[in-house]
């Protein structure tokens, strides 16, 4: 197996980025917030919050991701799952 990080397409993770992304649009735009005012809440860079909300990211880094959360005014889990969506709890039920 070669070092690194898998490729984007081959990557298990590939789904939960597309949930992510999908999720972070919906709240960034329900808080009527650009992707510029986000970032700069959040202090990360807005090229990486852009990366993140269109899937090129697939594993992005926990402390942006807590980052983000806070700067939304949400716990991290929320990130994660769409409210009618299982919790992480509830997938082993």
């Amino acid at each position: 197996m070669p070092a690194g990080r898998a490729r984007r397409e081959d990557s298990r993770f590939r789904d939960q980025a597309e949930i992510l992304a999908t999720r972070l649009r919906t709240l960034r735009a329900e808080r009527g917030l650009t992707q510029e005012q986000l970032a700069g809440r959040a202090q990360v860079a807005v090229s990486t919050l852009r990366k993140i909300e269109s899937g090129r990211v697939i594993e992005p880094g926990y402390f942006t991701m807590v980052s983000l959360a806070n700067a939304l005014g949400i716990e991290l889990r929320e990130l994660s799952w769409p409210h009618d969506s299982p919790s992480v709890g509830q997938l082993g039920a």
